[in-house]
């Protein structure tokens, strides 16, 4: 966790100063469990899906963001989030939450999904990411604590972030 935490330590609390934060997270995410990406991925506010802030394929080096995932076109996986708080899939194209995905698991050759929900002031906010692409991966117990950890660390940036944003009156 060495990239998001040296973002953090210049952290200012300010909007702009979360991108470079994300984008940390996510390099992280793919050194320290060796996946192919690693992402974030943001609740919109009525509900009605996630959008990629941001995501760090190792296969080519390259930053992407602005995907939108609709709860419409995946409901099974969006359920689990919400009930589970994770998802776990080994295989993400056969498994009941995230078969769903298969367009998107296609289209950038993802096998294995490991996803953990981001909360903030008790409210999911986010959903971090590790995708595994080429072939299948057995997600370890120490897998799924890693990115739980992480998804904490991330949920108390968002609420410095809230804390530190000017009030309306």
């Amino acid at each position: 966790m060495r990239h998001v935490r040296a973002a953090l330590a210049v952290f200012q609390g300010r909007a702009e100063d979360l991108s470079p934060v994300f984008e940390a997270a996510c390099r992280d995410i793919v050194e320290d469990l060796g996946v192919s990406s690693g992402s974030v991925w943001f609740f919109d506010r009525d509900g009605t899906g996630i959008e990629c802030a941001a995501l760090y394929d190792a296969r080519d080096a390259r930053l992407l963001r602005g995907t939108f995932l609709r709860s419409a076109d995946s409901p099974q996986y969006f359920l689990a989030l919400q009930q589970e708080g994770r998802v776990v899939a080994d295989d993400a194209l056969t498994h009941p939450a995230t078969s769903c995905l298969r367009p998107y698991l296609a289209q950038r050759d993802v096998r294995s999904l490991l996803d953990h929900v981001v909360f903030t002031q008790g409210k999911p906010f986010a959903v971090m990411c590790c995708e595994q692409g080429g072939r299948v991966r057995e997600w370890s117990e120490d897998d799924a604590l890693y990115l739980r950890q992480m998804s904490i660390l991330l949920g108390v940036a968002f609420d410095l972030h809230r804390e530190t944003r000017p009030h309306r009156q």
